[in-house]
This record gives C-alpha cells, structure tokens and sequence, in this order.
C-alpha cells in the first residue's frame, strides 16, 4: 500500500517543472509609486463633493409646508450626514460608491452624453489628471478607450465610478 503511495509522489515529482523568470514591470506603479493612505470618510466627501461639484458640502434648512406654511424645518449637513453613514458600517467602500452614483445623477453636475464626447482619449486622459493628478498609463487609457468603443454601457459616468472607485483614488 505504501509503495504504489511512494511511486505516484515520485512520478509527480519528476513531472514538475520549474522556470527561473526576471521579474519585470510594465508602465508605472498604480499609485504612482506613493504610499497609499485610506481616505477617511470626511476626507472622501469632501473630495468627492471637491471633484463632482466643486464645491463642499453645505448645511441647508429643509422645510416641509403644510397648507402654505413652514409646519416642519429640518437641518440638514451633507457632510455631517454622509460621514454618519459611512462610518456606521463596517465596510464603507459599497457606499461610497452609491454616494458617487448618486453625485453623478444629481441635477447639480453636468456630465456630457457619451454621443457628446468628440474624443474618448483625452475625455479619459482628463478625467484621470482630475480626479487622480496625474496622466494615464498606456494601458489604462488603452483598457478604457477599448472598453468604451466596444461596450455601449460604458461611457463618461462608468469612467468617472471606475477612477473613483480605484484603490488610488480611495487611498489618495
């Protein structure tokens, strides 16, 4: 029993193959080479706020009328708001994606159709200089300028979620 044991562990033995390879990089590090750093909350709505809007985020009185009068006012703090909530959860990053989502389909930022964008390249180049401050590699700007040609889903707001979405972006 033992030895046909003995025989198959030696078979499989004399069948493995090993290659010494170099390792090798291609293009620059994702982050630039620094040193990530997850953004806390308040940083990412404020930058989130920064990069969409262009602004950062207010407090307001919200008032709910009845019969022509303010029967109801609500304070409301977008960032105090946001930051509650993402903080209430263990993992934030699902969230902080629907806050984008959200940001991108609010009637406060304009986002050209994808028809509208004469060439998707450099739409892509400056959304990456923007939102991360530095240029695209060649294979990110190649990866997205294909998968935008050939998916009809894709197009300035699925490149805005991706680049916000990124571990770069996160850990600025």
């Amino acid at each position: 029993m033992m030895r046909p044991l003995l025989l198959t562990l030696a078979l499989l033995g004399a069948c493995t193959t090993t290659y010494d390879v170099d390792r090798v990089s291609a293009g620059t590090p994702e982050n630039g080479g620094r040193t990530l750093h997850a953004k806390t909350s308040s940083q990412f709505v404020r930058g989130i706020y920064a990069d969409l809007l262009g602004r950062t985020p207010t407090s307001y009185d919200f008032e709910v009328d009845f019969n022509g009068s303010a029967a109801l006012t609500i304070p409301i703090e977008e960032e105090t708001a946001l930051v509650g909530v993402l903080d209430g959860i263990g993992d934030g990053l699902p969230l902080r994606n629907l806050v984008v989502v959200g940001l991108l389909h609010s009637a406060e930022i304009t986002i050209p159709a994808k028809t509208a964008v004469a060439d998707s390249r450099t739409y892509i180049h400056d959304q990456f200089t923007k939102l991360l401050g530095r240029e695209p590699n060649v294979y990110e700007l190649e990866t997205f300028a294909h998968a935008w040609e050939t998916d009809p889903a894709v197009g300035p707001r699925a490149v805005i979620r991706a680049i916000t979405g990124s571990r770069e972006y996160q850990g600025h």
